[in-house]
């Protein structure tokens, strides 16, 4: 079945939107000269990070919930004037302080923007084309996050640290433009009830209090003031959230598909799965520039290679979609991916830059196919009028897999080195620390298939229309 005029205009209009969200890899290559800009220690540049990913993680399931309600594209285009203003004051910040506040103010947008859009480029087609529109839309939002490194550099040379974030607002105002005319309003929530609010705070505080105890934990010690208040504060939030959701008529996030197994264990598998995936954005510019001494653009082009594999996989996991199960087809991006971290683990001070190009591709691969079955099955099983819900609950299992990478993941590296470092010096220790982790990374693959294999066992699917 052809895919409708009117949903491909959809599609792309929606994906130049979203695309503000991923372009912000852009950001990562612009550190140096933001610490310069501001005057400040290496460690300080986290919170550039923090602020803007704890504000959009901990209000997607809400914004989601809050598109089901008042209608998917009056979120979104709140979003993209939102993001367009936010990323105009990130550039023009004239200290630190007020900068982070900008950055935060533009996570708010972002969550606008990205927890309709799934809800938005599904809902302009038949239920049927779901998997395809899906794997277009990840396919999307994959080259936007492979573009991200390669433009920054490129506009930090030219323009300076400021047009990262100014070269994203023509985006913004272009889909503003392009959304009223080509993306069809959809009718709202038929349900007139109120907005859960008590709900939505609820989960917005038990979700940042998670991560950012997290950070805090790696930062400070598990048994610090700060940390266990931090945690202390985020489980009141989530026990006070599901006792008040149970209860609830039509809460923010019905706990009730969790309580199917099929449903719980693929969100916990593709947050293990992107969580193993991240280790290579984390480990593995180190590898490239301070182990093998590429250069920058030599290095972005080899690390490209991941969300490149996602890009190739996307579009073939949704026409797949078509003929195999999402189970067989999830199974098999997560057997892919633990062969592409298995191939990681085993890179050495030789390693040939073509096996570095073809070990990322794979697990890269092997993601963007479970990425999209997974989502598939995830929004196939809420009814359509929860699909903003579903969309945020994907991308927020995604993002608390990447946070808990980077969190963990940094810690077992720091570990593993200062342990080779004390028997072989620590010119020889950055090696064998990269191999322990990616063996790790590669457990947590395999974690995540087998806990798909269980969870999926004697489940018969479901569909909601």
């Amino acid at each position: 079945m052809r895919l409708a005029s009117r949903g491909w205009l959809t599609l792309a209009v929606v994906g130049i939107g979203v695309a503000i969200g991923p372009l912000d890899t852009a950001v990562n290559i612009a550190f140096p000269a933001i610490t310069a800009a501001f005057t400040l220690r290496l460690a300080a540049i986290q919170w550039v990070i923090i602020c803007y990913v704890l504000t959009y993680a901990s209000l997607l399931l809400g914004c989601g919930g809050l598109g089901d309600l008042i209608g998917h594209r009056r979120v979104f285009l709140s979003g993209l004037w939102w993001s367009a203003l936010s990323l105009l004051l990130c550039s023009m910040a004239p200290t630190f302080g007020w900068f982070l506040l900008f950055r935060g103010l533009q996570g708010v947008g972002t969550a606008l923007v990205l927890s309709c859009a799934p809800a938005l480029v599904t809902l302009a087609f038949a239920e049927e084309e779901r998997p395809r529109v899906l794997g277009l839309y990840n396919m999307l939002t994959a080259l936007a996050f492979a573009l991200g490194p390669l433009l920054g550099g490129w506009l930090v040379a030219r323009w300076g640290w400021p047009a990262v974030y100014t070269f994203r607002v023509p985006l913004a105002v272009l889909s503003v433009v392009l959304v009223p005319l080509l993306v069809p309003r959809l009718p709202a929530g038929a349900d007139p009830r109120r907005f859960d609010l008590l709900g939505a705070t609820l989960l917005a505080l038990g979700i940042a209090g998670m991560l950012l105890a997290f950070n805090r934990g790696y930062a400070l010690g598990w048994r610090a003031l700060p940390t266990l208040a931090l945690a202390a504060t985020a489980a009141a939030s989530l026990g006070i959230f599901v006792r008040h959701a149970a209860r609830h008529e039509a809460p923010v996030l019905s706990i009730h598909p969790f309580r199917e197994r099929a449903f719980a264990v693929t969100n916990l598998a593709h947050m293990l799965a992107h969580g193993a995936h991240f280790t290579v954005f984390l480990l593995v510019p180190y590898y490239l520039l301070n182990l093998r001494r590429f250069s920058a653009p030599a290095g972005g082009l080899l690390l490209a290679m991941a969300p490149l594999g996602m890009v190739l996989a996307s579009p073939l996991g949704g026409w797949l979609l078509a003929v195999q199960t999402a189970r067989r087809l999830s199974l098999l991006g997560l057997t892919l991916l633990v062969g592409g971290l298995l191939a990681v683990s085993q890179w050495h001070a030789r390693t040939s830059a073509v096996a570095v190009a073809l070990s990322l591709g794979l697990q890269g691969f092997g993601l963007g196919l479970f990425q999209v079955a997974s989502m598939d099955f995830v929004m196939g099983s809420l009814p359509r009028s929860q699909q903003g819900v579903a969309g945020s609950l994907s991308m927020f299992t995604r993002t608390l897999g990447v946070v808990s990478c980077a969190t963990f993941g940094s810690l077992f590296f720091e570990l593993l080195q200062a342990r080779y470092a004390a028997r072989w010096g620590s010119k020889l220790a950055f090696l064998p620390a990269f191999q322990g982790v990616f063996w790790g990374a590669t457990a947590a693959a395999a974690a995540a298939g087998l806990l798909f294999w269980w969870g999926f066992a004697r489940h018969r699917v479901r569909r909601h229309a």
